[in-house]
C-alpha cells in the first residue's frame, strides 16, 4: 500500500498547488493551438519521424558502433554507461569540484547528474531560464517545455534582485535582461558544460542540439569541457534524419517550425591554444564526453516496449494529457505524465512506475494522437498494469470490482452493484442508482418487427443494462421505427475492458470466451453498440485475447469484431435516418467519447445524426475531443482527480450557451452530469440516440 498512499499524497498536493494549475493553463492556452495548427501543415513529419525511429531502433546495435567509432573520430571520449552508476561515476571523475553550466537534459535528470555532483562539492547552474528560477526558489518544474509557468513574474522579480544585488523592475525584458547578463559570467567562468542531445548521427559522430534560448550553444561552446548526456535511442543514421528529429520537436513541442537555434557539434573546437579564454571567444570545448546510457532500454525492447523509445522529449502528450493538466509534475517520476511511468518501468522497477502513476492513465488516447512519432502509451500502461497483477495480485479495491463484473447471474449482480455504488461513490458525487430493472427486463414483451429489413445483433454492457436501460430502449425504438429487428441477450456478460484496464487479463479472457460463445450464434449482419469502450473491446481487445486460446476461438472473435459498429453510424450510414426535434429549435453541443473518437474512429457519426433532426442546431465546444475524465474505475478510485478534470469539460460546454449536451456513452454521461452539477448548471445530458429516439417517434423530453 506505500506507493499507493504516496501516489494520492502527490495527487492532492497536486490538486492543492493553484499557481502551477494557473500557469500550465496560461502556457497551454499558447502552445496547444500553435501545435494543433502546425501539425495539419506537416503530416508527412509524423510518418517520416516514425519511420526513423523504427529503422533506428531496429538497427540499434549496429548504429551504436558506427556513433561510438563516429565520435571517437571526431576526438570525443566516449562512454557507453551499462548503468546510471557507470555514468555518473565517468561524470564525477571529470567534474570533481568545479563549477559546471548545464542546460536542460533528460537523460542528466534520469541519472540524477546534478545532486551526485552538488554532493561531491561542484557549483551547478542551470542555464535554460525555466530552469534556473526553479533552482533559485528551491522549486520542482512544473513542465519539459516551460519548467517555470507556477511561479508569478512578481516572485521571479524578487528571486533575480536578491542574486543580482539590485532592486529589478517587474517586467519580462527587464528580467530576460538580468538573467543573460549573471549567467554570462557562470558561463565565462565555468569549468564543465553539461548538456543533452536530441540526435547524435552514426554516419559523422554529429550531435545535434535544437533550443529556443541560446544558452545550450553556449553551454555546449564556452567552456573548456563539454559532457554530453543521452541515452542510445537518441542515434539516428544520418544528418537528415537528424534534422527530421529537430523539425518534429518544434513543430510538436512548441507549434513552430523549427527551433531559433540548431546546433550540430562534430567534435573539438581542435583550437590549438589551451586556455579558456580560447574557447570562449567561440572556437569550442578542448574535450568533448559524450556519454550513452544503455540501462533498461534493450530491456524495453526486448519486452516489446521499443515504442517508447521513439520518444523526443517534446512534451506534446503532456500539452493534451488530461491529468498532467491538473496535477502537473505531481505525474510521473523523472519524465513526466504517462510516458513517465513508462519508463520508470524500464529505466527502474516496476514499482517506481507505480509511484510514478501507472494507474492514474486515464486510457483517453489523446498522447498518441498528439505524439509526433505515435507512441500508444495507454497500452503500454495496459500491459504494465497486467504485469502487476501478475506479480502482485489484485489489489482489495480493484478485487471487489472484478468480482462484481464477472458475476454472471443478472440479479446477483445488481444487487452487488448496488453494495459496491454505496462504499465506492463519494458524498459528493452525482451517479446514478442501480436500475430496479435491467435493460433485458425492461426490454421483455416488446413486439417483434414485422417483415423486418435488417436483422441486427445489440451488445448492452454493464453501463445501460444495470444504470440507464433506457439508452437500450431508446435504440430498440429507434430501430423499430425503421423497420429492423434487434436481437439482445439476457445473460450478457461484462465486455472487459474494465478489467483489462485494471490488468486482470486472465479474468477479461474468461469474460470474452463466454460472450463470444454467446455472440457467435446470432444470424445478423451487424453488432451494434451505445456504449464505445464495450465497441472497442470487441472489436480491438477480444481478438487479442482470443489468440491466447488458439485458432478456433481466435476466428470467431475476429468475426465479431468485423461485425462491429457503433449505433450513431449505423443510423447515419446504414438507414440515413432524419426526424424532427419535438422541443422546438434547440441548440445542442456534443462530448466525443474518447474510446468512440479515437478507439473506433467514430467522430462525424454523432455530428451527422444531430444535424439530421430538424430543429437541432449543432454548437461546438472548445476541444470537444477532451476526457471528460470518467475513465471507467478512475472516477471511483480518484474522484478528485476525475472530478477536476470533469469540471474542466463542464466548464467548455457552459461556454457554448448550448441548451443542452449530447454523447455517445453512457460512463461520459455520468460524469458530464455530475460536472454540470457541482456547476449548479441546468444543463441535461443526453446520449444521441436518445435524442434520435425522441425525433422519430415525435415525443417530449
Amino acid at each position: 500500500m506505500g506507493e499507493q498512499s504516496n501516489l494520492k499524497d502527490k495527487i492532492e498536493a497536486g490538486l492543492r498547488d493553484e499557481d502551477s494549475r494557473r500557469g500550465r493553463q496560461k502556457a497551454l492556452s499558447v502552445i496547444k493551438p500553435g501545435i494543433v495548427r502546425m501539425g495539419d501543415l506537416e503530416p508527412e513529419l509524423r510518418d517520416r519521424l516514425r519511420e526513423i525511429k523504427e529503422s533506428s531502433l531496429a538497427d540499434l546495435s549496429r548504429l551504436l558502433d558506427e556513433a561510438v567509432c563516429s565520435l571517437k573520430d571526431n576526438g570525443c571520449r566516449v562512454l557507453v554507461a551499462d548503468s546510471h552508476e557507470e555514468a555518473i561515476q565517468y561524470i564525477k571523475e571529470i567534474v570533481r569540484q568545479g563549477l559546471v553550466v548545464k542546460s536542460k537534459t533528460n537523460a542528466g535528470q534520469e541519472i540524477g547528474i546534478s545532486r551526485y555532483l552538488k554532493e561531491q562539492g561542484a557549483e551547478v547552474i542551470e542555464t535554460d531560464l525555466g530552469d534556473r528560477i526553479n533552482q533559485l526558489a528551491k522549486s520542482g518544474a512544473s513542465h519539459s517545455l516551460a519548467p517555470a509557468i507556477h511561479i508569478p513574474i512578481e516572485r521571479v522579480a524578487e528571486l533575480f534582485s536578491s542574486e543580482t544585488g539590485e532592486k529589478l523592475e517587474c517586467n519580462t525584458e527587464v528580467l530576460v535582461g538580468a538573467a543573460r547578463k549573471n549567467l554570462r559570467g557562470y558561463l565565462e567562468r565555468a569549468d564543465v558544460g553539461i548538456t543533452g542531445a536530441n540526435a547524435i548521427v552514426a554516419e559523422t559522430g554529429s550531435i545535434l542540439l535544437t533550443e529556443n534560448e541560446g544558452n545550450i550553444r553556449a553551454v555546449s561552446g564556452m567552456p573548456p569541457v563539454h559532457i554530453v548526456i543521452a541515452g542510445v535511442e537518441k542515434i539516428v543514421s544520418s544528418l537528415e534524419d537528424a534534422l527530421v528529429v529537430a523539425r518534429a520537436a518544434a513543430v510538436y513541442g512548441l507549434g513552430q517550425d523549427i527551433g531559433t537555434y540548431v546546433s550540430v557539434i562534430s567534435g573539438t573546437g581542435r583550437c590549438g591554444g589551451s586556455t579558456q579564454q580560447e574557447a570562449a571567444g567561440g572556437l569550442g570545448p578542448r574535450e568533448v564526453h559524450v556519454v550513452l546510457l544503455r540501462q533498461g532500454r534493450e530491456k524495453a525492447i526486448r519486452d516489446g516496449f521499443a515504442p517508447a523509445l521513439y520518444c523526443i522529449n517534446c512534451g506534446s502528450c503532456l500539452n493534451f494529457c488530461p491529468v498532467y493538466t491538473e496535477i502537473g509534475e505531481k505525474f510521473g517520476s523523472k519524465y513526466l505524465g504517462g510516458r513517465g511511468a513508462v519508463f520508470a518501468a524500464f529505466h527502474d522497477q516496476l514499482q517506481k512506475a507505480e509511484e510514478a502513476g501507472l494507474d492514474l492513465c486515464l486510457g483517453c488516447g489523446k498522447c498518441q494522437e498528439v505524439c509526433p512519432a505515435g507512441i500508444n502509451i495507454a497500452e503500454m500502461v495496459m500491459r504494465l498494469r497486467a504485469k502487476v497483477v501478475e506479480e502482485k495480485g489484485l489489489k482489495p479495491n480493484k478485487r471487489l470490482l472484478v468480482s462484481l463484473l464477472t458475476e454472471d447471474d443478472p440479479r446477483r449482480k445488481a444487487e452487488s452493484a448496488r453494495d459496491f455504488l454505496k462504499t465506492a461513490v463519494s458524498k459528493d458525487r452525482l451517479f446514478p442508482e442501480v436500475a430496479k430493472r435491467t435493460f433485458p427486463e425492461s426490454a421483455k414483451g416488446r413486439s417483434p418487427v414485422e417483415n423486418p429489413v435488417l436483422r441486427v445483433s445489440f451488445f448492452a454492457g454493464c453501463g445501460v443494462n444495470f444504470l440507464r436501460p433506457q439508452l437500450g430502449l431508446a435504440l430498440l425504438d429507434v430501430l423499430a421505427a425503421q423497420n429492423v429487428e434487434v436481437v439482445w441477450h439476457e445473460n450478457e456478460a461484462c465486455c472487459g475492458m474494465p478489467l483489462l484496464k485494471n490488468g486482470a487479463v486472465q479474468e477479461a479472457l474468461a469474460l470474452a470466451k463466454r460472450n463470444i460463445a454467446l455472440l457467435a450464434k446470432d444470424d445478423c449482419d451487424y453488432l451494434l453498440f451505445v456504449c464505445p469502450a464495450c465497441a472497442a473491446a470487441v472489436k480491438n481487445e477480444w481478438p487479442l485475447l482470443a489468440a491466447r486460446e488458439g485458432t478456433g476461438l481466435a476466428k470467431q472473435a475476429q468475426n465479431l469484431a468485423e461485425k462491429v459498429m457503433d449505433a450513431n453510424r449505423f443510423l447515419t450510414e446504414i438507414l440515413a435516418l432524419k426526424g424532427e426535434w419535438p422541443g422546438g429549435k434547440s441548440k445542442v453541443t456534443y462530448h466525443d467519447p474518447c474510446y468512440l473518437a479515437r478507439g473506433l474512429g467514430v467522430r462525424e457519426e454523432p455530428r451527422r445524426l444531430l444535424q439530421a433532426i430538424k430543429g437541432l442546431e449543432l454548437v461546438e465546444m472548445a476541444e470537444p475531443d477532451s476526457c471528460c475524465g470518467f475513465a471507467s474505475s478512475f472516477s471511483f478510485d480518484y474522484y478528485d482527480l476525475s472530478k477536476r478534470i470533469g469540471l474542466r469539460k463542464a466548464e467548455m460546454i457552459e461556454r457554448t450557451g448550448a441548451d443542452f449536451v449530447a454523447t455517445s456513452c453512457p460512463g461520459c454521461m455520468i460524469h458530464l452530469a455530475d460536472g454540470l452539477h457541482h456547476l449548479a448548471s441546468d444543463k441535461r445530458v443526453f446520449h444521441t440516440i436518445e435524442l434520435a429516439a425522441a425525433a422519430v417517434k415525435g415525443g417530449s423530453k
